[in-house]
Order: structure tokens, then C-alpha cells, then sequence
């Protein structure tokens, strides 16, 4: 099986925990708003560092028939980066509430942890699955892409007033808030890219 994120199938347990609420509004804290950069940095950095200096072999490697390559994890993350963002903003078209309970720092720590916890598999919805593509992306475009997307919704993050924990919709693991997807979106990337590094640390793994 495909060792994908596992966008339907993650416990709902991740919102099991709500302590008390959070402020009234629905616009992103000081704590909030630097909790996200910190994520987006990190998952950012290891990304590229991972697929930095690659070569063609290396890049196209497969470890078994139904495990991705390098490049196919890379496309994926580079398909998903603005994927999740996009269904942020759609969960941001929707009626505002008052800030849900669990719209909280606990929550949020508890869904970054949750996404990468890869004991749960799930299989790609269609339009980030980079199997089969005609024009399959090269290490250095993958990371030219990914970059500028991931940069635009950094400084989105940085500078957004929109009330991101204020619009709820149906989300991969559970009723979610806008802001949470984009926790989503900065963890997945976290994921794949340890799946990545599994699949450099293969026996088989080319050399150069």
C-alpha cells in the first residue's frame, strides 16, 4: 500500500481534547499566527534539503513497484501545496461562528503531531496523485515550484486579518477551522518528506 497521507482515515481523537476556549475572535493570535510560520519554516527547509544536489537516478528510484519515488513524493507535495491551501480558503467562504471550542494551541499541536504519524495510510485524491503523469517534474523544478507556493502562503500567514478560526468546514479528519488546514498543509508536507528519506536510506538507493 502507498504510503500516503492519510487525509480521511486520521483518528478524529485529534480533537478529542478541548480545553478552554481560545479568544472570542476568529483572526489569528501573535502565538497562533508564529506557531504556523514555525511549521511552514521547518517542513519548508527539510523539503528542499531533501531533494538538493539529487541526481536523475536517484530522483526516479523505486524501492518496490507500490512505493513512490522521490520524484513522485516531491510532485505530490508540490501538488498539495496548493490543494490544501485552496480548501482553506473554500472553508474560509463559509458562514463564520463563534470561535469552536476546539479551535485551540492544544488542538493544533495535536493535528500537526496527528498528520505525521504514518502508522495511518490513505490513498491520494486524484488531483495531487502524481502517478501517471505526462509531464512529471525534475528535481530543480520541483523545488522552484514548490517554493514559490509555499512563499505565497507564508507571507499570506504573516499578513492575513481574515478570520481563519472563525469558518468550519467538513475537513480530512473532522470538522475543522480554516487556520488548521493550513497547520494540515505545513505538516503533510513534514511527512512526505520523511517518506522521502526512507526511500534514500533503501539498500538499493543509487549512489549518484
Amino acid at each position: 500500500m502507498k504510503k500516503h497521507l492519510a487525509l480521511s482515515v486520521l483518528a478524529i481523537s485529534v480533537f478529542a481534547a478541548t480545553p478552554a476556549m481560545a479568544a472570542d475572535g476568529g483572526t489569528l493570535t501573535d502565538s497562533e499566527r508564529a506557531f504556523l510560520i514555525e511549521q511552514m519554516e521547518m517542513s519548508k527547509k527539510a523539503f528542499l534539503a531533501s531533494i538538493s544536489g539529487i541526481s536523475e537516478a536517484q530522483w526516479k528510484f523505486k524501492p518496490a513497484p507500490n512505493v513512490w519515488s522521490v520524484q513522485e513524493y516531491a510532485e505530490h507535495i508540490v501538488l498539495s501545496e496548493s490543494y490544501i491551501f485552496d480548501l482553506s480558503q473554500q472553508v474560509l467562504k463559509t458562514p463564520s461562528v463563534p470561535r469552536p471550542e476546539r479551535s485551540n494551541s492544544e488542538v493544533d499541536r495535536q493535528l500537526a503531531i496527528g498528520v505525521q504519524d504514518r502508522s495511518h495510510k490513505a490513498t491520494a485524491p486524484e488531483p495531487i496523485d502524481p502517478a501517471g503523469r505526462a509531464a512529471a517534474l525534475t528535481s530543480t523544478a520541483a523545488a522552484k515550484a514548490f517554493t514559490e507556493k509555499r512563499d505565497h502562503n507564508e507571507e499570506y500567514v504573516k499578513t492575513t486579518s481574515d478570520e481563519l478560526r472563525t469558518h468550519v468546514g467538513p475537513g480530512p479528519v473532522g470538522p475543522m477551522d480554516s487556520y488548521q488546514v493550513l497547520v494540515l498543509m505545513a505538516t503533510h508536507t513534514a511527512r512526505h518528506t520523511a517518506q522521502i528519506k526512507e526511500v534514500q536510506a533503501n539498500a538499493n538507493y543509487p549512489a549518484k
